[in-house]
């Protein structure tokens, strides 16, 4: 079995919880612990069901870092960085630090966001986000392998610029995508864009409740790969079980079919279900116990 599992770190406030659930996800010997953020809220954003205003959400770098100081091991996964409400250069910063600090740990998961009036607030503009996203890949990966970049494109203009230190390495850089509505499938042409730009592709936790749609999204983005001029071998997979809404007898035979249909990683979405610090301890340890035997 070469299939990776990773679990969540839920929407805590206190940083102690934090640091007790991170280091007991590692303990356990989950391979990757993932993380969502906002930056900011508004009263009228449309929220989705079960999010309100005042949630604790993190800033990615900031969140990241802090688990790269309370950790040793495991990979640290950004899901998902709102990537277009940053600068790029300061984004490319931020994560080369990151990963830099925390002995190349970081797994950038990036996405556009739905929340367009925190896009706003931030002094970005909502629309043609995902055209901004695409040329943001492609700044952050010359920053991070250049000691000088010139790009001229719609959204950037450098000349001559530079990040020092650099990574060492081209820091993975995975998409998300998808929608409540939709029940987590991404679009066409945004699993076109990730086919082109991604190293991997993130499933959004309600895709993982229907497997014929979750297989389907699958195997498309693998032939858009094929179509990019890319090797299936260069793009990573992260599925998705959760485990409070999937039967327990049935975990195993998940990460199972997955592990068969080349998936790189099972990821728990145990931070949907919430409950206290020791909650989350306890989920994880028992789904670890039943998913590894």
């Amino acid at each position: 079995m070469t299939i990776k599992l990773g679990c969540d770190i839920a929407y805590f406030e206190d940083p102690v919880a934090i640091r007790d659930v991170a280091q007991a996800a590692e303990e356990l010997g989950y391979d990757a612990l993932s993380f969502s953020e906002h930056v900011a809220a508004t009263i009228d954003a449309p929220f989705p069901p079960g999010f309100a205003f005042d949630d604790p959400w993190h800033e990615s770098m900031t969140f990241a870092a802090y688990l790269a100081g309370v950790t040793s091991r495991i990979e640290i996964t950004t899901s998902m960085m709102l990537l277009p409400l940053r600068p790029t250069v300061l984004a490319a910063k931020q994560a080369a630090e990151v990963d830099l600090l925390s002995g190349g740990r970081l797994r950038l998961g990036v996405a556009v966001g739905w929340n367009e009036p925190e896009m706003t607030l931030l002094g970005q503009d909502p629309r043609g986000r995902g055209a901004r996203l695409e040329e943001q890949v492609e700044v952050m990966r010359l920053l991070w392998s250049r000691p000088e970049v010139t790009y001229a494109g719609k959204f950037h203009d450098l000349d001559g610029a530079g990040i020092h230190p650099r990574p060492g390495r081209a820091v993975p850089i995975w998409m998300g995508a998808g929608s409540m509505a939709t029940g987590g499938v991404p679009g066409e042409r945004v699993m076109r864009r990730m086919a082109r730009f991604a190293d991997g592709y993130k499933m959004f936790a309600p895709l993982g409740l229907d497997p014929e749609k979750a297989h389907d999204v699958i195997a498309r983005l693998r032939t858009y790969v094929r179509e990019a001029g890319r090797s299936q071998d260069e793009f990573g997979i992260e599925t998705r079980l959760l485990t409070q809404a999937v039967p327990e007898d049935r975990w195993r035979d998940v990460m199972d079919e997955w592990d068969q249909a080349g998936a790189t990683y099972l990821g728990l979405g145990n931070r949907i279900a919430g409950g206290s610090p020791d909650d989350q301890i306890t989920a994880i340890n028992h789904a670890m116990r039943v998913l590894r035997g």
